[in-house]
């Protein structure tokens, strides 16, 4: 039985280990949290920008979510509308905002513009802003992202450590488990290096697809939330069409058994865009609907062939609008004689 004596030293030898514990877990996950990786699937931001900020104009720009960067081919496109192509599009969770708030800074007149958002945002209005795991994640490997995210609310200590610390402390030690399982466990698909030079993901052209694809269908989205998603378009639109840019809105590829889930909400969308939208439209929902065995792991990613086959669709649309809109200009000068 210890003595009174003994139990001071007893508590500073238990708090000396407990320190020591705390030391050597905060030691590794420093060590392996390491927000450095040039391979990081968000890291291809950097090369996007740096296509847009480089390739003269007019250029056919293509925004976005994930469905874009698995699903257009810009060398098709390209091909069809004989101009340079940057594909702009990488994740759904960034938002609807975000791909054109990286666009518009860098507008050149004569530019035509695919907007194809994934449905989700559309009908969501918690990610029309973006994730913030996301977000932040994307700030680790590309700190221009401040520039085209929507400022914070609060940005004050207390908002950090109330909402903020507790998110990275998540996100570190979620890395540092990946991290200490191995690299070549990280999913080679998302990485910077699957991408070529327009900004499409290619690396997933050859592989297998897992077995089955997500089920999950769309929430019904409330006419505010439409609202908002339509009033979003048309600044956009109207901001392009300052700088003497093009726009055009195309549906997301969509699994047959996903849409099946989602067709009111599908259908309510396509309503809104019909009712309260000034961008015109290269499809319809009905049009980008593919068999579930098109898709690569997601309800919008499409496998090389069916993708080519979209792209080139998509592609003629836009051939066939600038055609016309072209014959409308010479129509108005030839009258105006």
């Amino acid at each position: 039985m210890n003595s009174k004596s003994d139990q001071p030293l007893t508590f500073v030898l238990r708090v000396i280990v407990f320190l020591a514990l705390q030391s050597f877990i905060g030691l590794v996950i420093h060590r392996y949290s390491s927000t450095e990786d040039s391979n990081h699937y968000l890291a291809v931001m950097r090369d996007k920008t740096h296509r847009i900020e480089t390739t003269l104009g007019p250029r056919t720009i293509i925004l976005g979510g994930s469905n874009t960067v698995f699903g257009m081919h810009s060398p098709v496109i390209e091909a069809t509308l004989g101009q340079p192509v940057v594909n702009l599009g990488l994740h759904v969770s960034l938002g609807l905002e975000f791909p054109m708030r990286c666009y518009l800074p860098h507008a050149h007149p004569g530019d035509v513009v695919i907007l194809c958002p994934e449905y989700h945002v559309l009908a969501d209005e918690s990610q029309m802003t973006g994730d913030p795991v996301v977000t932040n994640q994307l700030i680790e490997q590309w700190p221009d992202a401040r520039k085209y995210l929507p400022p914070k609310d609060d940005d004050s200590w207390k908002a950090f450590f109330d909402h903020d610390s507790v998110l990275l402390m998540h996100q570190w030690v979620h890395r540092s488990i990946k991290m200490i399982r191995g690299r070549d466990q990280i999913d080679k698909v998302y990485r910077r290096s699957s991408f070529n030079e327009h900004g499409d993901l290619v690396a997933h052209y050859d592989k297998t697809p897992p077995a089955r694809l997500p089920m999950a269908g769309l929430r019904t989205p409330n006419a505010s939330t439409l609202n908002r998603a339509t009033q979003t378009l048309n600044q956009f639109e109207k901001r392009c069409r300052e700088r003497g840019v093009t726009v055009y809105f195309a549906y997301p590829p969509f699994a047959r058994s996903t849409y099946k889930q989602s067709l009111v909400a599908v259908e309510k969308i396509q309503h809104a865009m019909l009712s309260h939208c000034a961008i015109p439209t290269l499809n319809e929902p009905i049009d980008n609907v593919y068999e579930d065995d098109c898709f690569f792991d997601s309800s919008y990613h499409l496998r090389a062939e069916s993708g080519r086959n979209q792209s080139q669709r998509i592609a003629n649309a836009v051939s066939q609008n600038m055609r016309l809109l072209q014959a409308r200009k010479s129509s108005k000068i030839g009258n105006a004689f």
